[in-house]
């Protein structure tokens, strides 16, 4: 199948679940090519060798995630919507990619069955966190910490992105409003959080 139409495939599957399950969805369109550099660049991958991605979606992210990546590097994605992460995979036939269909909150036993032992040295999350189930939510972050490294005293890296309502309050079909601050959630579980909407952080606080 030809990669525009995996493409066209993928973002009109990525668009319409946007409405169909909000609370799954971190953006109702693929991410923009300035918040992708801040995204790459926040992880540092030039030289890490094993990154995860939350969320692969259309592949947006993914796509410069690899073009950053060193050749010798792995990109495990993680997506919860299979057809979606076929349609990604296909477009996308680069053998450091590891396609992974599977939640979020389950890294340490789907990495395991992807292969990779030991730690990682980035997770980049594309995940809508603020839409999230606080339960969910609360057991992604987690599973990310758990499979972070720790290099010569430097914990791996965990970059979340987030939109203004991310800062200030939300809506859930489900929830209703309520109010929530990304920021604030992530300061209670790494001792680095930069002030910005890309959210780069380190240390995981124990």
């Amino acid at each position: 199948m030809p990669a525009a139409l995996d493409r066209f495939q993928a973002v009109w599957r990525f668009f319409s679940n946007a409405f169909r399950d909000w609370d799954q969805t971190a953006s109702f369109i693929p991410s923009s090519r300035f918040l992708v550099d801040a995204i790459v660049q926040g992880a540092a991958i030039r030289s890490a060798r094993a990154v995860v991605e939350l969320g692969a979606g259309t592949g947006t992210v993914t796509e410069a995630l690899l073009a950053a990546m060193p050749a010798d590097a792995k990109l495990y994605a993680v997506e919860i919507d299979g057809p979606l992460l076929e349609a990604t995979a296909r477009r996308l036939p680069d053998p450091r990619l590891v396609p992974i269909h599977g939640s979020a909150a389950d890294l340490h036993d789907l990495l395991a069955a992807a292969g990779h032992e030991g730690p990682v040295d980035a997770v980049v999350s594309c995940l809508g966190m603020s839409l999230l189930p606080p339960e969910l939510r609360q057991s992604i972050l987690a599973s990310s910490i758990s499979i972070l490294g720790n290099h010569s005293g430097n914990s791996g890296v965990f970059v979340q992105y987030g939109y203004l309502h991310a800062r200030v309050v939300v809506y859930s079909p489900i929830r209703g409003w309520s109010r929530f601050n990304l920021q604030r959630y992530l300061q209670d579980h790494f001792a680095n959080v930069p002030p910005a909407d890309v959210f780069v952080c380190r240390q995981a606080v124990q």
